[in-house]
């Protein structure tokens, strides 16, 4: 099972779009996808369920929040497996045998954060408490339950907390949507180097902490950059999208070699909930969805280089 997150610093840049149309069209080429969304907008919550189906269906017992208040000791703790639903229209418009499945998230994950290391002191007992936060994840994905998924796909809230931490230390691979922009390179530079930072002190506390949780070494790679919103001209990004594009390049990050065009009703927030456009027959244009499979194409060639799928 591979485990990816999807991050960035900057808000707005395509990620939830990204999540969930990658998770459907890999799901549509068979694949059991698992999506986790750890952001509190609960965004790609919210493009396969409406907001009262999440309050009278998910919002007590069958989000993510839950999950991490049993980390605290609030409430009983519940697997990961528990969460999982399954929503049905996007599954309904799959082809093939794969399953796209969700672990929701909650509005209030946003103060998890905070509570997670609540009544914790200073020294060894916070660095401690720390750790066995930044490890919960990657140990609560050993779910049994959860085995018989191809891959899971964690939906990154917009910022480095020990929430996003601790979904950087479960992965395998990072994949960064981003604007063609200026903060958007910026934050890349900054992402990248604050991932090594916290894989190098999670490793380090591994060995330190080895009566918590049994040591082993984390190493999630960049599996690449996918620039989105990008405007053409004669089917080629415009010169200042160019520009930018070339400096992330320049940093030795990996950039996918697709781009996704800008299409105002794909990464508009009012867009039809339930099926992610990869799976839609009738869009208004066709090429964005092809390059959304053409994405898929490329992430799985990351991913499995001698054995991707067309």
């Amino acid at each position: 099972m591979y485990v990816v997150s999807v991050i960035n610093y900057k808000g707005g840049v395509g990620k939830t779009t990204m999540t969930a149309n990658l998770g459907a069209e890999l799901a549509n080429r068979g694949m059991k996808v698992l999506l986790i969304d750890l952001d509190p907008q609960a965004s790609l919550t919210f493009s396969f369920y409406e907001p009262d189906d999440w309050r009278d269906r998910l919002r007590d017992e069958r989000t993510v929040k839950r999950w991490y208040d049993g980390l605290r000791g609030d409430d009983p703790a519940a697997s990961l497996g528990e969460l999982v639903v399954t929503p049905g229209p996007a599954n309904a418009h799959l082809k093939g045998a794969g399953r796209l499945d969700l672990i929701a998230s909650h509005l209030q994950l946003v103060d998890i954060d905070l509570a997670l290391a609540r009544g914790v002191a200073d020294g060894d007992e916070y660095d401690a408490e720390l750790f066995r936060v930044r490890g919960s994840l990657a140990e609560g994905l050993h779910d049994a339950t959860l085995d018989p998924y191809d891959l899971v796909l964690i939906d990154c809230p917009p910022n480095f907390n020990v929430v996003t931490q601790s979904a950087i230390i479960a992965s395998d691979h990072l994949l960064i949507p981003a604007k063609a922009d200026y903060l958007s390179t910026l934050g890349i530079d900054y992402l990248h180097g604050n991932v090594r930072e916290l894989v190098d002190r999670y490793n380090a506390d591994s060995r330190r902490f080895a009566r918590i949780r049994r040591h082993h070494k984390v190493a999630p790679g960049i599996a690449g950059v996918v620039f989105t919103m990008i405007q053409l001209m004669a089917q080629r990004p415009i010169a200042a999208h160019q520009g930018y594009m070339d400096q992330v390049r320049a940093l030795g990050v990996p950039v996918f070699p697709t781009a996704l065009r800008e299409n105002v009703t794909l990464f508009a927030a009012n867009t039809p909930r339930g099926v992610p456009v990869v799976l839609r027959d009738r869009i208004t244009n066709p090429a964005v969805r092809d390059e959304l499979r053409q994405i898929t194409t490329e992430f799985l060639a990351h991913l499995q280089p001698e054995g991707a799928v067309a």
